[in-house]
């Protein structure tokens, strides 16, 4: 796995050192306030940078938006630890807010059994992460026997049939979810407050299926999370393009995107959410753009897996022919 930061510029490796930093803070705060025998073993095993700012191209990286995300592959020791979304919810918001860092981040957590069990299966958003990201830290205390411990698995690759025929459900299934989402969020559009309410979760729901159908279609991995701006992030990450629906962002049109992003809980269960049939109507265009961006490249996705896989198969029937005439 790579190592070097050489392609970033200066202040966003500073970013990314402080990042790191803080990660290390917050746990070891919550060792200290955690209490328990296992809470002081834990620990953060290795903090992998992946996405956009681990692609090792200078010119690349110069060219992304000051607000651009950074997304970390966290692997960490226990897996109550990676159970506890509110406590990285919170490091995810105090990174963020950091004058260092000024750029939002997305966290992913796993322990080192789970990680490698997706590796051993060939999937792909672990694969590539482990393939192409960049190791910001590990914690390199050996064994009890003195040798390396927390050895990542090495990824396997995956069979193009299977993942095509996984890739086939979720598209259809998630592309299904996220229409009659998006219906129902313009049908209930209008004058009436609450309604307008239901329509903002409905059309919430509507991009995070959007998201999903992409994320699972293309890497057969979704985060646990109705965090539309982490689902975005890790969307971006996986295909660029996917984020031309939302470009360019006025200051207005970053606060309707917050307000979906908020709709999922506030949009339910709080009195002082609101929100207007013109901020509806102009969500639900967005919302309808991202659904037929996120088919069309769930579908180049899926035709270039059938390739794949008619070339597999060709392959194999010319072994075959060859080792007939061999005999």
């Amino acid at each position: 796995m790579q190592t070097s930061c050489d392609h970033l510029s200066p202040g966003r490796a500073r970013a990314l050192a402080r990042a790191r930093d803080i990660m290390l803070e917050e746990l070891q705060a919550r060792i200290e306030t955690g209490g328990g025998a296992r809470a002081s073993r834990y620990r953060l095993l290795k903090l992998i940078l992946f996405g956009p700012f681990a692609r090792n191209s200078a010119s690349e990286t110069a060219a992304l938006s000051p607000h651009a995300a950074m997304n970390f592959l966290v692997i960490v020791s226990h897996r109550a630890l990676a159970g506890m979304s509110a406590f990285w919810d919170e490091v995810e918001e105090r990174i963020a807010r950091d004058h260092h860092v000024k750029c939002p981040v997305t966290l992913i957590i796993h322990t080192l059994p789970d990680l490698n069990s997706h590796l051993k299966a060939g999937a792909r958003f672990f694969c590539e992460i482990i393939n192409q990201g960049i190791l910001a830290y590990e914690d390199s205390e050996p064994g009890k026997d003195g040798r390396p411990k927390n050895i990542i698995a090495k990824p396997v690759a995956s069979d193009p049939r299977s993942v095509h025929e996984f890739g086939l459900g979720f598209h259809s299934r998630f592309l299904k979810k996220a229409n009659l989402s998006l219906q129902d969020g313009r049908f209930h559009t209008g004058e009436d407050p609450e309604a307008n309410s239901h329509a903002a979760f409905s059309l919430s729901q509507a991009a995070e299926f959007a998201y999903r159908m992409l994320l699972l279609t293309v890497t057969q991995y979704a985060p646990p999370s109705h965090n539309l701006g982490k689902l975005r992030s890790l969307a971006r990450a996986v295909d660029s393009r996917v984020d031309e629906v939302w470009a360019p962002l006025q200051k207005s049109s970053n606060r309707h995107f917050e307000l979906l992003q908020r709709a999922y809980v506030e949009a339910r269960y709080s009195p002082t959410y609101e929100t207007h049939a013109d901020i509806l109507a102009w969500q639900a265009d967005r919302i309808e753009v991202l659904i037929g961006l996120a088919d069309a490249l769930c579908r180049e996705h899926l035709d270039r897996l059938k390739a794949e896989h008619g070339q597999q198969n060709c392959m194999s029937s010319r072994t075959l022919v060859s080792s007939g005439d061999d005999r």
